[in-house]
């Protein structure tokens, strides 16, 4: 296999040259302090010349923020099968090995560096998911064109719902390959899904009806990261190159949502919603109002900004990939009801079950609630408050709460996740249970980052507000959590993830995703 063009490995990474270079020419590039994207807005009182030389991230010309310097060229990150025959291939690769041969964490120039940003700044299951890694990639990118001299150079993406399968050059785990890592598997048919894309999904931001964010990150996102596993099924998961690509399919597929118009909608870019900054480091920081959009102020578009239609043919001749269509209740299993009790200032146990261990079989687990807490969920579901004499509070939302999240050794390395549905039927198409829901996704990728965040065993919550508006008193006094396997071509089998409580909770808040 051939990288770097037309060259041959040893051509293309020598260690000669990857070290002298580095060490001559590209040295500043490994050396640099970033500057966050605020305080290019404040000089504008140096002269242009001096302040592309002063400032790292202005150093392609076509990579500036079109708001500091308008009529500058727009960058197209181009699909990895197109980028991969132009001239920028080279330096991406160059680049990446540079970055990986340097050890100093702290330098912006090596990888460890950016896999740091990832493991301690970046939000998951909260607000800008969406924003915060497309400031992430912008950044990156520019340190990519430092690295590798090369003011072209853009981040390309992969488009998985054309072709499911990582690009072969990323799979070769030739010793000169900079794109080479340790994966579980390499196809992700099974974490793709199309229900993001539904145009009941009207609505961005994590928080509000029918929103286009949290339903993404769910799946195809976290589903993705944890199919392939590895690195990527942990907070470290930039340390894989396929991070880059992944991510970048994802900020083409927000870019995509928008321009597909049909209701969907954006906050305006006037909204408090997009007030302050994103971090990065305590320096490098980016405003929210800048990742409103690519072209006006990140100065980059995408080769194809169109939203999937349906799923990759490679997808839908695989079973797991019919993994988001709502499938029979698993057996249900034998564990111990917790009892109802108040769980916080704002929030109420209405009926749960402990020690819930999952394998890589599906399972349900059965909680019928008590008649107060009964009829208190049936109101919520039907858009009302409830009140449970325990607490005297007003309760406006429902959700599922993982507690005590822990994963085993097999658990952490990925290959599979469990969609995580409410009320299955006993049978397909069984009219006993007419309301069932898909509510999310559990792998270990989510249980990692929740328990980084949270410094110990995790706590992952899911809102079912928004699935099950009409559920009767007679399906809720049945009331089922049912946690449906999914693997990918390699998968661990065993105990994977042990959950210390399952449970359904009243919230005084009003959490619609």
């Amino acid at each position: 296999m051939q990288y770097g063009g037309d060259r041959p490995v040893a051509a293309a990474f020598p260690t000669a040259r990857i070290f002298a270079q580095a060490a001559a020419a590209r040295a500043p590039a490994v050396t640099f302090t970033l500057f966050p994207l605020e305080e290019f807005m404040s000089h504008q009182h140096i002269g242009r010349r001096a302040f592309l030389k002063q400032s790292a991230f202005l150093s392609g010309a076509a990579a500036a923020p079109i708001g500091f310097a308008a009529g500058l060229p727009l960058s197209q990150r181009q699909e990895w099968q197109t980028f991969k025959t132009s001239p920028q291939y080279a330096s991406l690769l160059f680049a990446i090995a540079t970055m990986k041969a340097n050890a100093n964490p702290d330098d912006p120039g090596s990888w460890a560096y950016w896999c740091n940003i990832h493991v301690n700044y970046c939000p998951h299951s909260i607000a800008y998911f969406f924003g915060w890694h497309r400031g992430y990639l912008y950044h990156f990118e520019r340190q990519l064109r430092l690295v590798a001299d090369d003011p072209n150079l853009i981040l390309p993406y992969w488009d998985y719902y054309t072709d499911p399968n990582l690009p072969s050059e990323f799979t070769d785990p030739g010793t000169a390959n900079p794109l080479y890592a340790e994966r579980f598997n390499t196809n992700v048919s099974a974490a793709l899904s199309m229900e993001p894309f539904s145009p009941l999904l009207t609505n961005f931001m994590r928080g509000a009806k029918r929103a286009f964010e949290p339903s993404f990150e769910s799946a195809p996102h976290n589903t993705l990261h944890n199919l392939i596993g590895g690195d990527m099924a942990t907070m470290e998961s930039p340390l894989d190159p396929i991070f880059w690509l992944h991510h970048a399919n994802v900020d083409r597929l927000w870019v995509a949502w928008v321009a597909a118009g049909g209701g969907r909608v954006m906050p305006a870019i006037s909204n408090v919603y997009w007030s302050g900054s994103y971090s990065y480091t305590p320096t490098v920081t980016m405003l929210r109002t800048h990742t409103w959009d690519t072209r006006t102020s990140l100065g980059y578009y995408y080769q194809n900004e169109t939203l999937p239609a349906a799923l990759p043919a490679l997808a839908k001749s695989v079973t797991q990939s019919q993994a988001f269509i709502s499938p029979s209740a698993p057996a249900v299993g034998s564990f111990k009801l917790t009892g109802s009790r108040v769980t916080s200032g704002t929030t109420f146990a209405a009926v749960g079950a402990r020690d819930v261990s999952l394998d890589e079989r599906s399972v349900s687990v059965q909680m019928p609630p008590s008649q107060e807490a009964g009829l208190a969920l049936a109101r919520i579901f039907r858009g009302k408050e409830a009140m449970i004499t325990a607490s005297g509070i007003r309760y406006k939302s429902v959700q599922v709460v993982f507690d005590n999240v822990m994963l085993t050794g097999n658990g952490k390395q990925g290959g599979y996740f469990y969609n995580i549905y409410l009320n299955l039927p006993a049978a397909r198409n069984s009219p006993s249970a007419t309301v069932s829901a898909l509510i999310g996704t559990l792998g270990p990728f989510q249980v990692a980052g929740a328990s980084h965040h949270r410094g110990g065993p995790a706590q992952l919550r899911y809102v079912v507000n928004r699935w099950v508006e009409n559920m009767t008193e007679v399906q809720i006094s049945m009331l089922t959590i049912s946690f449906v396997r999914v693997n990918g071509n390699n998968r661990p089998s065993g105990s994977v993830i042990d959950i210390g409580e399952v449970r359904v909770e009243l919230s005084s808040e009003e959490v619609d995703s």
